[in-house]
């Protein structure tokens, strides 16, 4: 799952008409006519059926291998860095300067996971409310709404959001008030509400084949989507610019407002389509991704000071987000060595004083740069 001010139609994110869970895989009432999977699909699936989670994932394996050693090829849009070092998360950050750089949509699979009871319970009791508010015009109880339901959506659907909303409260404080702002400029949008409508009818349109545990959707009924996804992005990029969404997003990440928006449409609808199409959806979402090896030369070993976890700090390296617990870490500053326990620590960005994650003793950076 993935979340952000990108628009994410035909998954099941949050709405950013109303606050609620779209639910687009729902299917008309009637059972559609069964038949064998397509033929062929054994050779990517293995004995998985089109139409299952495990086939989603066996397809993403074969377009993307995840060999061990190698990392996803981008660059770092803020620095320039290439990226060298692995990411344990699908949302993949710089070496060097920490900046949100790609989304890697594999990974991305292989932790997907539905929204919990708790989540789905807050979606619900703001939806008649969120409506209510849209048809009055007003902005700022909307706004409140959006911002409870993105508050239970970090809390409750972890793995659809950047782990550095774990455990630094002033990213997850920004991230939730990026994400009600997103809704907010989208739901009183006459252009955007009509294209949720045109998905919204496109959904209803779909024809399925299989069976209600294994659907596989004829891909002539569901390439619709996928256009109206694309003037979704589209519209969804003019408007954030418009309302300066970009300078409130902690990750700044308005370069990636497409390929998250696509891959979350792809992790909704990919188990659901036949071998051919799978394969035309991810190169269309421009989502097949290319690996190279591991660049880890040099790399000096350190600690992050929030959690402990070991992080590998590469020559020249200014910030790293930590991969056990989110937080950004101060890689260009020295280590400094606990004087209770002799436990050594790199110090989160902009932090002069920590609690020692290894005896809880308080420890100052005392003007060690």
């Amino acid at each position: 799952m993935t979340a952000r001010g990108a628009v994410i139609m035909g998954g099941t994110e949050p709405d950013r008409e109303s606050g609620t869970a779209m639910g687009l895989f729902s299917r008309r009432n009637e059972e559609p006519a069964a038949r064998q999977p397509p033929a062929g699909a054994e050779q990517f699936a293995g004995a998985q059926p089109a139409g299952s989670s495990s086939w989603a994932r066996q397809v993403l394996a074969l377009l993307a291998p995840p060999q061990p050693g190698f990392v996803k090829r981008c660059g770092c849009v803020v620095c320039g860095a290439p990226k060298k070092l692995p990411s344990v998360t699908a949302y993949v950050y710089c070496d060097y300067c920490a900046a949100l750089i790609d989304f890697d949509l594999r990974t991305a699979g292989e932790a997907d996971a539905p929204p919990g009871p708790a989540y789905a319970a807050t979606v619900s009791a703001a939806h008649a409310a969120s409506q209510a508010a849209i048809a009055a015009g007003d902005h700022d109880t909307y706004r409140d709404l959006q911002r409870r339901v993105f508050e239970a959506y970090v809390t409750h659907v972890p793995m659809a959001v950047s782990h550095r909303a774990r455990n630094d409260a002033e990213y997850r404080r920004k991230y939730i008030a990026y994400m009600a702002e997103a809704a907010v400029a989208r739901a009183f949008d006459t252009g955007a509400r009509a294209l949720d409508a045109e998905m919204q009818q496109c959904v209803l349109g779909l024809r399925y084949a299989g069976n209600m545990m294994a659907p596989v959707l004829e891909p002539g009924s569901f390439w619709p989507l996928a256009d109206t996804l694309q003037r979704q992005i589209s519209v969804s990029r003019s408007l954030y610019r418009s309302a300066g969404l970009a300078e409130l997003d902690p990750d700044r990440a308005e370069h990636l407002i497409g390929k998250i928006a696509w891959s979350g449409f792809c992790q909704g609808w990919l188990p659901m389509l036949p071998p051919e199409a799978a394969h035309q959806l991810l190169e269309r979402a421009g989502l097949v991704n290319e690996y190279v090896q591991v660049q880890a030369e040099g790399g000096q070993p350190r600690h992050c000071g929030g959690c402990g976890g070991e992080f590998l700090a590469l020559p020249g390296a200014r910030a790293v987000v930590c991969d056990s617990c989110g937080r950004v870490v101060d890689a260009g500053a020295a280590e400094i060595a606990c004087t209770t326990c002799g436990g050594s620590i790199t110090f989160p960005a902009g932090a002069e004083r920590v609690g020692c994650p290894y005896c809880q003793a308080e420890i100052r950076r005392a003007g060690i740069r």
